[in-house]
């Protein structure tokens, strides 16, 4: 998926896109959404971590975590930045 794709997505939906910047190695504990994120990374890489897995995400990567589900996120040694939306639930 390209970046305009990615945003044409979220378009669709009617979601309007933000820029997640985050620092190299910045870590956010274990948590969950109220609603499905989708996100893009435009630069650096980052963890997705969830049901007993990790998903490494470089540059021009995509993903999509449903609601409710307990996650951890993890920017790589450079840093990341993310093109993210929230989906409604029913997405």
């Amino acid at each position: 998926m390209t970046e305009a794709e990615f945003r044409a997505e979220l378009a669709h939906h009617g979601v309007e896109p933000y820029v997640a910047e985050w620092v190299p190695g910045h870590f956010n504990p274990e948590h969950a959404h109220d609603f499905t994120a989708r996100g893009f990374v435009i630069r650096g890489s980052f963890t997705l971590s969830h049901s007993g897995a990790e998903h490494s995400l470089p540059a021009g990567a995509d993903f999509r975590l449903a609601a409710g589900i307990l996650h951890t996120e993890r920017a790589g040694p450079a840093g990341a930045s993310v093109l993210a939306g929230r989906l409604p639930v029913a997405s």
